[in-house]
């Protein structure tokens, strides 16, 4: 079971990834925050990181999400919500494999150039058919100019 929230949790992380869905926000240094709560797993410990993105990196999905070649290799589906100013929505969904749980991840971000702050609805379910859904809150603010 520890396994599915660990899968569950980097899915959230995977969500918009996928091409199309860029959202243009401020270069520089940000801190980025997430918390995740598993039903009928022990809640894990927010984790925050600190990431500089660079004038030609400078998107959302940098901040929240592997590449688009990444989401590829496992497999994942995604598929971008209504498009709308200052609002990114998104799901996507990972088959299951031998080490980690299928996982539907779906996500909610309203941002802005400077923050960012919303939601992700989770559901894993391994081979076996054991279901576990939980949620997320995820957040991100810049700090400033990157340090050199």
């Amino acid at each position: 079971m520890r396994l599915i929230g660990l899968s569950a949790a980097v899915a959230v992380s995977m969500i918009a990834a996928a091409a199309g869905a860029q959202t243009a926000i401020q270069a520089g240094e940000w801190e980025t925050t997430e918390k995740t709560v598993m039903e009928g797993i022990q809640p894990m410990p927010p984790s925050s990181k600190k990431v500089c993105l660079k004038a030609d990196e400078a998107q959302l999905e940098r901040l929240l999400f592997p590449t688009p070649d990444e989401i590829k290799q496992h497999g994942c589906k995604f598929e971008p919500g209504a498009k709308k100013a200052g609002m990114l929505v998104a799901t996507l969904t990972c088959p299951p494999n031998d080490q980690t749980p299928g996982v539907t991840a779906k996500a909610e971000i309203s941002y802005t150039q400077t923050s960012y702050q919303g939601a992700g609805l989770l559901e894993a379910a391994d081979k076996s058919g054991t279901t576990v859904k939980g949620k997320s809150e995820l957040s991100g603010k810049r700090l400033g100019d990157c340090p050199k």
